[in-house]
Parts: structure tokens; C-alpha cells; sequence
């Protein structure tokens, strides 16, 4: 079990330490954006804000040839959100309009910015997707593996307890740092097996499917558009305006809603879809509305992402994997625990490379002597 411990956190080491670090990093990302957020507020005025048909017509404008995703509205006095992305080639901007006269404020290019390189680090370990996400999945995997392996060399021989919860006294270095590896292995480890289970469900379909299933879950986990009619196009065409539409219909439906994204069709037979979050710092309790886009008729969806209230318990459970992972579902509390776990996470390819190294020369010293 020795061996298995330690050739798998050699293998693991560098990616356990990356994706810890990074995780560390992004889990205070918003509280640290808000602090150089001036071009996310608005004067609030008291009309209309400017239609999602306008809004994307202006955003074609500023990035001709960039395909546009959503947009995105939030409080009275927030800036309006167009936001572009594609695969080929990879491509993930924003721009803030005012939400009012839509008049251009700023872009921001997600892929260069501080926080994409953080992101792309944590997913991909800043290697092209196809690669590097293979690499970090793997390497969760194995995480997931040193943990048990970790326990199961902790755990005291015929149950003398004394001195396993606690940090060695021993002045010896590889003692102290033997006692730091397995005391904080110990105290971090179900926090630590929530955080990269979480993780790997993202990275393995079928993990999310096993545990969500093992909720009793019955409806399909993976998240797909879903199909407007288009045996309607000539009966019911409304091209540009039944984005506005469903807009409106949303909107008179949900009185102040403080996070509204709206997804124009990017084919004839894509929906419409909004996205509804009456509390904007979680995404577990989020609206996924799909409408078709010839008859504006609601859409139900076959797998766990429609609304909210119609989420059974393992749909909810599924549905928290993100802000479980990042420590948002409890609030400031919940991302300093995920922070500092990361932290911890990281620490222990450290002090097991240092123990590695140190037992090393212990037996190349002891062979010399032995030799002389």
C-alpha cells in the first residue's frame, strides 16, 4: 500500500499541485473583481432598459463575425452584458453596454485575462482542452485514490490513537514533515474527497451520472439545447423579434429579477433559452426556460437543467456539484473552507516529495556507512 501511495503522488504531484493552487486562487474571484468593477455600474434611470434584439445588434456591431451567446441583465444600476463564444476557434469575450442608450462601456477578453489564465490552469493546466483536460481528470482521479491510500496508512495500528491527531514534536525534519503530511491529510480529508468528487463529476459523465442515479434520479444528466419546431418557420416567423418576445413574456412573469441571460437561437432548429437566478451568488436554484422559436411555446426538457421548482431531490443534489465545488453554496463561509483546502491540497504533493527525498538520502547515507 506504501508503494502505491507513493508512485502514485509522483505521478500526480505537479497536476494535484496546479489545480489545487489555481482552485486556491479562483475561489475569491468575484470579491476580488469588485474591487476594479467600476464599468459593471450604471446611473439607473427610470425607463425601459433597450430590447435583447438591440442589444445583440449592437454587439454584432462591436465584434462583426464573433458569434453572440447571451445577454445578460442584472439589477437596475448593472451594466448590460453581450457575451461571444465559440469553439472553433476558441473564442470567449464580453462587452458592457449601457443598458439604457446602448452606449459602449468595455470588453473584456475571458481566454487573456488574469482570471482565464487561472481558470485554464485549473481545467487544462494551461495545455490545449483536448489535452490537458484528459491530464487533469486523470489526475483528480489519482487525487481521489491518495486520499483512501492515505487513510489506510494513517490509520493507527491496533487503535493506539495517541499522537495521530496531532502535529509531531519531533525536531527531526523528516519526522516533522512525515507528521504535517499525515495529521493534514487526516483533518482535510472529507472536505478534500467532496471538492474532487465534485471536480471529477464534471470531468467524467459517467461519475455524475453513478451519483446522480444513486439519488434516484431518472431524467438525463448531460446538458443539450433543446429543438424549436421547424415545420413552423412559415406559419409562426418572427426572426428577430421573438427573442424580444420571449423577453417581455419573462419579464412580466418575473417582477425585479435580479440575474436574467437570454440565449438567441444560433440555428433554425435551436430554442430560445433564458436563464432565470433569483439569488446570483449561488447557480443550483437557476431557471433554465427553453421556448421554441417559431410558436414561442415553453419547451420541457428531458434532462435535470429546466426549472427549478419542477428539480426533485437528486436533481437539486446535481445541481449544486458547481457551488459545492467552489464553496458558494454556503456563502463567504463555504469559499474561505474551499480556499483553504485548496491550500492544504496543495501542500501535500510538497511535504510528500520532501519525505521522498529525505528517506532517499537516509538509505544512500546508510548504504555508505554500511560500504565503509
Amino acid at each position: 500500500m506504501r508503494h502505491i501511495h507513493l508512485y502514485l503522488g509522483i505521478i500526480s504531484g505537479i497536476i494535484v499541485f496546479i489545480i489545487s493552487i489555481t482552485g486556491a486562487l479562483y475561489a475569491f474571484k468575484e470579491e476580488i473583481e469588485s474591487l476594479n468593477a467600476d464599468y459593471k455600474k450604471v446611473q439607473a434611470e427610470n425607463k425601459n432598459r433597450i430590447l435583447p434584439s438591440k442589444a445583440i445588434s449592437i454587439g454584432k456591431k462591436l465584434n462583426p463575425g464573433i458569434q453572440i451567446h447571451a445577454a445578460i441583465y442584472r439589477e437596475k444600476d448593472d451594466a448590460l452584458e453581450i457575451v461571444y463564444y465559440q469553439a472553433e476557434p476558441m473564442h470567449y469575450s464580453a462587452v458592457y453596454i449601457n443598458p439604457y442608450s446602448g452606449e459602449y462601456i468595455k470588453s473584456i477578453d475571458y481566454l487573456k485575462s488574469f482570471w482565464g489564465l487561472v481558470l485554464h490552469g485549473h481545467m487544462a493546466l494551461w495545455l490545449p482542452l483536448n489535452i490537458g483536460m484528459p491530464i487533469v481528470a486523470i489526475g483528480t482521479l489519482i487525487f481521489l485514490i491518495l486520499l483512501i491510500t492515505g487513510l489506510i496508512l494513517w490509520w493507527p495500528r491496533n487503535f493506539r490513537i495517541k499522537g495521530v491527531f496531532s502535529f509531531s514534536r519531533n525536531k527531526t525534519k523528516h519526522i516533522k514533515t512525515a507528521s504535517i503530511h499525515k495529521v493534514v491529510g487526516f483533518y482535510i480529508l472529507i472536505p478534500a474527497l467532496i471538492i474532487a468528487l465534485t471536480g471529477a463529476s464534471w470531468l467524467f459523465g459517467s461519475l455524475a451520472k453513478l451519483i446522480y442515479t444513486s439519488f434516484g434520479g431518472q431524467m438525463e444528466v448531460k446538458y443539450t439545447m433543446l429543438p424549436s419546431d421547424i415545420t413552423q418557420k412559415e406559419k409562426y416567423n418572427y426572426p428577430t423579434q421573438a427573442i424580444d418576445m420571449v423577453y417581455q413574456k419573462v419579464k412580466n412573469e418575473n417582477k425585479n429579477i435580479p440575474f436574467l441571460e437570454i440565449h438567441p437561437p444560433q440555428k433554425d432548429n435551436e430554442s430560445i433559452l433564458v436563464e432565470l437566478n433569483r439569488e446570483p451568488s449561488t447557480h443550483w436554484k437557476m431557471d433554465y426556460i427553453f421556448y421554441d422559436q417559431y410558436t414561442l411555446q415553453e419547451l420541457k426538457p428531458k434532462h435535470i437543467y429546466g426549472r427549478y421548482e419542477m428539480a426533485g431531490l437528486p436533481e437539486k443534489i446535481r445541481r449544486m456539484n458547481y457551488d459545492i465545488h467552489t464553496g458558494n453554496i454556503l456563502g463567504i463561509p463555504g469559499k474561505i473552507c474551499a480556499f483553504l483546502i485548496s491550500l492544504f491540497c496543495a501542500s501535500l504533493p510538497i511535504t510528500g516529495m520532501i519525505m521522498w527525498i529525505s528517506r532517499r538520502k537516509q538509505k544512500k547515507k546508510f548504504i555508505q556507512e554500511f560500504d565503509i
